[in-house]
This record gives structure tokens, sequence and C-alpha cells, in this order.
């Protein structure tokens, strides 16, 4: 069965409409396409899109590179110079590039609206001896530039090393009490003194083992440009966007 290149150019008109809008003379088009083919729904780009705003408003911090690259591909698919067309196995004519490219986009929309609303977990290591290992060398590396913050507070006690540089860091802690983590996790957060809010960024949650210990890594979200200090709180299991405090621990940079 041949494809129908009007339903292709539906596609195309409605991505536009959503992203970047429509001349009249396309507008009209667009009209004539949707009366032809009334099953189509005009409106799934542009929720998509909304979402996506609404996910970024007040928030300009980049995204990471993996993703801005997956909506950026997304975006291209959507207007290709010549796609390649393929058979449908649908009981109407309709390429299969057609209906991939806007659930491509969708999809990505999706992920980067989940990525920017939900804590990141900092992971635990699964080898305690391999990933000190691992912070020794950051530590050690001349190129990383790592440098080192330290804390102590009613008894707990803390240290972090970092590298911007790298964007990679590892926490170590001791004397924390132990917590229900079905209720409470510890968060970890880093001051940064290149954003221009003042909040600081989420470095993760995290839990410590019976005896009040734990290293865990560091997972920034977004980019830390330059990390002033870093700072441990108690937070419901998940952790929080923004924290109500107190802080628990704060560790500022080590001298020497």
């Amino acid at each position: 069965m041949n494809t129908d290149p009007r339903l292709d150019r539906l596609d195309d008109l409605l991505a536009r409409e959503a992203t970047q809008g429509l001349t009249s003379d396309e507008t009209v088009e667009l009209d004539a396409l949707l009366e032809a083919y009334p099953d189509e729904d005009p409106d799934a780009l542009e929720r998509a899109a909304s979402a996506v705003h609404l996910a970024f408003v007040d928030t300009p911090d980049p995204l990471p590179a993996h993703l801005a690259e997956r909506l950026q591909l997304a975006a291209t698919v959507l207007t290709p110079a010549a796609p390649a067309r393929v058979k449908s196995t649908r009981s109407r004519s309709r390429s299969a590039w057609g209906t991939w490219a806007g659930w491509a986009v969708a999809a990505c929309l999706v992920g980067v609206l989940v990525y920017t609303q939900w804590p990141k977990d900092v992971s635990v290591v699964q080898g305690p001896e391999e990933e000190r290992l691992k912070r020794d060398r950051l530590a050690k590396d001349a190129t990383a530039q790592a440098a080192k913050f330290a804390g102590e507070q009613a008894g707990a006690t803390g240290e972090v090393v970092w590298s911007t540089a790298k964007q990679e860091g590892y926490l170590e802690v001791r004397g924390l009490p132990p917590l229900d983590s079905t209720k409470e996790q510890y968060q970890l957060w880093i001051v940064d003194g290149g954003r221009a809010k003042k909040e600081p960024v989420d470095g993760g949650v995290f839990d410590v083992k019976p005896d009040g210990t734990v290293l865990v890594r560091v997972r920034n979200p977004i980019l830390v440009k330059d990390a002033k200090a870093f700072a441990v709180t108690k937070e419901t299991a998940g952790g929080v966007v923004v924290s109500d405090g107190p802080m628990l621990l704060v560790l500022t940079p080590k001298q020497g």
C-alpha cells in the first residue's frame, strides 16, 4: 500500500504550529487537511510543547548535554529533507516515519519534564574500597583540579572531594544517625557561586549505614560552575526541591 504524503504534510504543519507558528496560507492548508482527516488529534504536539514550557518556567539552568542532544535530534527528524518512506500496516495510508516522528518528540519532551522535576538519588557506593580509589584518583588528578571541603557539627563530620572541571565529586560522612529511609533521607546541597539564583543545587539524597557512615558520589543534575560549600539536611524520603533546613553539616573549603 502506498503512503499518503498529505498525512506527512499534516504532521509537519502540526509540529510547526506547536513550536513556531504558521503563516496564514499554512493555517488554511492545515484546516483543510484536518477536515480531510478528522481522526487526527490537532492538539497533541501543542500540549506536549506547553508541558515543557511550564516545566522550564523560572528554571533557566541549561539542560545536560545528553538531553539537549536528544531533543535536537528529535526536532531534526521532524523536518528532514527527504524522509524515507515505508509501507504501513494500518488500515489507512500513512508512513511509519510520520507516526514515529511525532511520538519521538513527545517522548523527548516528557523525558525533559520528568528529569527537571524528579529529585536525583546519590549513588551509594557498592564497593567502598573501589569508590575510595576513584575518589583518591580524582584528588590526585592534576587536570581535575579537585578541591576538598570539610566540616564538623554536633558530633558528625563530613568531607567532600569535588572537581568542577570534571563535574565529579564524592561525599564521606561519619556520625549521622541512621534514618527510616521510607520516611526520611539525608540530602546533599551544593552552594554554587556561579549561579544567579541563591538557592543551592540539589546534590542528591542518601542513607547512612547503621554505624552512621557512608561514602557516596555526588549527583548534581545541572552544571556547577563554582562550588563554594556543601551542606547536608534531613528531608522527607525522596528529597525536596527547596529545603527549609536546618543544615546538619556545612562543608567549607579545606586549606592544604
